[in-house]
This record gives C-alpha cells, sequence and structure tokens, in this order.
C-alpha cells in the first residue's frame, strides 16, 4: 500500500467512526418511567434512574412529555414542547432537538441553538425519601 493510499484510507476510517459514533449516541433509547399522579403532583421513583440519568414522562394531562434529567442528586424537569412554535420535541443524546425548525435545547432546556429564544419551561423538582416529586 502507497503513503497516499494509506493516508485515504485512514481518513475515511476516522471519518466514519466519527460519524457512527455520533449517530450511536444520538439513537439512544427513551425510557419511559413508570410515576402516580397524585392531585397536581407527579411521583418518580428514584429507582427510575437506576441505570440511566434521564427518563420521560408522558401523561395525557399535559400538552407535552417532560424530560426528567438526573445530575448527581440534582433531577431538572423540563416540558418537552419548544418554546418557537410549540412542536413536541425528543431527545438527541444528551441533547432535546425540535423536529419542525431545528431548534436545540440543554437536556435541562436551555437553548443552544434557534430559533426558538427561549429555555424550555422548567417545573419544581423536589425529592423526598425514595421519590421525586415534579410540581
Amino acid at each position: 500500500m502507497e503513503r497516499r493510499e494509506f493516508i485515504q484510507k485512514s481518513g475515511v476510517a476516522c471519518l466514519g467512526i466519527i460519524v457512527g459514533g455520533g449517530l450511536l449516541s444520538a439513537c439512544t433509547k427513551v425510557y419511559y418511567a413508570q410515576y402516580v399522579v397524585e392531585g397536581s403532583l407527579i411521583k418518580v421513583a428514584k429507582s427510575e434512574f437506576s441505570d440511566r440519568s434521564a427518563v420521560v414522562i408522558r401523561d395525557h394531562g399535559l400538552p407535552a412529555p417532560i424530560y426528567v434529567v438526573k445530575d448527581g442528586e440534582v433531577y431538572t424537569a423540563v416540558l418537552m414542547l419548544c418554546t418557537h412554535l410549540g412542536c413536541e420535541i425528543t431527545p438527541f443524546g444528551q441533547e432535546l432537538h425540535c423536529p419542525c425548525h431545528g431548534s436545540e435545547f440543554s437536556n435541562t432546556g436551555q437553548v443552544l441553538a434557534g430559533p426558538a429564544e427561549n429555555p424550555l419551561k422548567k417545573f419544581k423538582v423536589e425529592t423526598k425519601n425514595d421519590f421525586i416529586i415534579i410540581t
């Protein structure tokens, strides 16, 4: 194999690894957590996070699912509804993306890329014993 051919094949292999790795991380499976609604509260067992850092709660009483992410002992819950024109957003790796117009949000709801200008709606989250309580 000549030097030029080796460099070309190495470049293609590196590109494949980068693209493939990005696609695999974006294809992480969404986990829909079990939960209980008590009045205006949603209770989720902490055990739902035993082997994952994020879960989705889909309740028919809400306009969109809630994305709950765990960072250490801190939980953040955001409504998966784009603040641009109200499309339901989807998890994409460690981010949330709007399939309608391409807005991108961090997993805690901050705008990473427009056209959305406002962060996602956040819910108050408390922990009590073995549960996460979302209000």
